[in-house]
């Protein structure tokens, strides 16, 4: 009975965080350096809320008392932009800093500056720079001291003087030097990102919960496990890498009603042989989820296939451990309700877990909607 409480007491807390936002505060820069001798390039993605809250754009999505959000027509964005566009220039530009041989670049004035169609910023600037010696990038866009977020993590991709590659930098790392990174020393920080982005997401682990309450057997599981693993590997690698391009708007709440829509078909459908096709369908729709935290930009590449393979084992890693200390933990109550008592209460308990994670999802599906809020 003390694993039973132990059950209602987990679906308490989802029922709890159901209405809060399902990512921790973070956001992510995508930055993809080109250039040969004293020409370099940027182009910096860069998200439009947290910008917007810098330097006081128009159409800023911030979470109302209830936790929900509005969302902002794409034009509203586009003219505040054009507005403040020499201001967006000017703040990315003292923010990413280039150098040669230490020998600091200069930004030109007049940077591009749109609104992608994903709803990204993005600032295009021309840098010049000494002809000769390794560049050295630094990048302090939304770093500590602006006080906006808890977690930057920075993609950096580059095709300079021959040289090619990715890299990722954070708080604890925040410059890089072309040409002087290891391949190998990068796959453990896409592997953390990948395993972060899984763990810290809420949505994504109650769907693999909500999949999990509806498999009695390890051969279930697994089924289950490899047709989401296969989907959203297919997704997140054409999306990170620009094949494919769905809006936010569209897939956050697709996702959450995939959530709603698996917890409550463990309940009414008691047959399971369209999970399988159910499950690839919203694996394709997370895999773009995914993407989200990983943007990188230009031809493929070696180490860019090796960096988007460790997000995305990073992601496996901490899908397993999910499913290793769930699992079990389900199919030990299972064996143990044997009794008429606690064969009900083990019911009870699941379809109040299945609810939950339901409710949740529909919280967030009306939370994430355009047209609904």
């Amino acid at each position: 009975m003390r694993l039973l409480a132990l059950l209602a007491a987990l679906v308490v807390t989802f029922l709890a965080a159901a209405p809060a936002q399902a990512h921790v505060r973070a956001t992510s820069v995508a930055v993809d350096l080109r250039g040969q001798g004293d020409g370099v390039t940027a182009v910096v993605d860069v998200e439009y809320d947290v910008l917007g809250r810098l330097l006081s754009l128009d159409g800023v999505v911030s979470p109302d008392a209830d936790g929900g959000v509005q969302e902002v027509p794409a034009g509203v964005r586009r003219r505040s932009l054009d507005a403040h566009a020499s201001e967006v220039a000017a703040y990315v530009g003292a923010a990413l800093r280039l150098s040669r041989s230490s020998i600091g670049c200069a930004v030109h004035d007049g940077g591009r500056v749109e609104l992608t169609d994903s709803g990204a910023v993005r600032v295009a600037l021309a840098y010049e720079c000494a002809a000769s010696g390794a560049l050295t990038v630094r990048s302090d866009v939304f770093a500590a001291a602006d006080g906006l977020v808890d977690d930057v993590r920075t993609t950096v991709a580059y095709d300079v003087d021959g040289l090619r590659g990715a890299t990722l930098l954070d708080a604890a790392r925040t410059s890089v030097t072309v040409g002087h990174t290891d391949l190998l020393s990068e796959i453990p920080r896409f592997v953390l990102l990948g395993g972060e982005h899984l763990i810290f997401g809420l949505d994504h682990v109650l769907f693999l919960l909500a999949l999990l309450l509806g498999a009695k057997r390890l051969r279930d599981v697994a089924e289950v496990a490899t047709a989401f693993t296969v989907a959203h590997s297919v997704t997140l690698v054409a999306a990170a890498i620009g094949w494919v391009s769905v809006p936010g708007w569209i897939v956050e709440p697709l996702i959450a009603l995939s959530i709603a829509f698996v917890a409550l078909d463990n309940l009414l459908s008691p047959r399971t042989g369209h999970r399988l096709p159910v499950v690839f369908g919203f694996g394709l729709l997370h895999g773009l989820g995914f993407a989200g935290a990983l943007s990188v930009d230009g031809p493929a590449s070696l180490p860019m296939l090796v960096n988007l393979i460790s997000f995305n084992v990073g992601i496996e890693i901490a899908q397993l451990a999910i499913i290793a200390l769930a699992f079990p933990a389900l199919s030990f109550l299972r064996r143990a309700a044997t009794g008429p008592v606690a064969a009900r209460a083990l019911m009870l308990g699941t379809v109040g877990a299945a609810v939950a994670v339901a409710g949740a999802g529909l919280v967030w599906f009306v939370e994430r909607s355009p047209l609904l809020t």
